[in-house]
């Protein structure tokens, strides 16, 4: 389970995450403020971190049957990380719904993958005044 202690680490992952994507042009919150952000959600939804070495590399964050977090370093993505992940997210569940951009085709990749089908799509305007499509994905478990 998350902690808010592991909410720096968290946040930092997102800001590589950031870093390495040429496309999200918005700037991203301090990091002492997306830390305070995600520790709050720690305390009040359901979450889960994954270690390498006693390193956090990667979590999940679901309020719900929303996931509103999913972020892997980047030298643990294609090791199944993420999938352990969003299988402790599905566990309980009947569906979930995850978002993502329609430019993030790794994310929306492995979530095809991982039997989440697109349901529908929305137009997000940044803080910086550009705009990006959000594609809402589902998965619902098989009767």
């Amino acid at each position: 389970p998350a902690k808010p202690s592991d909410a720096v680490a968290c946040s930092q992952i997102i800001r590589d995450w950031d870093d390495e994507t040429p496309w999200l042009t918005s700037p991203l919150n301090e990091l002492d403020v997306m830390a305070q952000f995600w520790a709050d959600v720690f305390e009040s939804a359901l979450a889960w971190v994954a270690e390498a070495d006693t390193r956090v590399v990667g979590f999940c964050a679901r309020c719900d049957d929303n996931i509103t977090g999913l972020y892997i370093a980047g030298d643990a993505r294609n090791h199944g990380v993420g999938k352990a992940l969003l299988d402790l997210a599905k566990a309980d569940r009947d569906w979930i719904t995850v978002w993502a951009y329609e430019k993030n085709e790794r994310a929306r990749q492995f979530y095809r993958r991982e039997g989440l089908i697109e349901i529908s799509r929305d137009i997000e305007v940044l803080s910086d005044g550009s705009s990006l499509v959000d594609v809402e994905h589902r998965w619902a478990r098989s009767t």
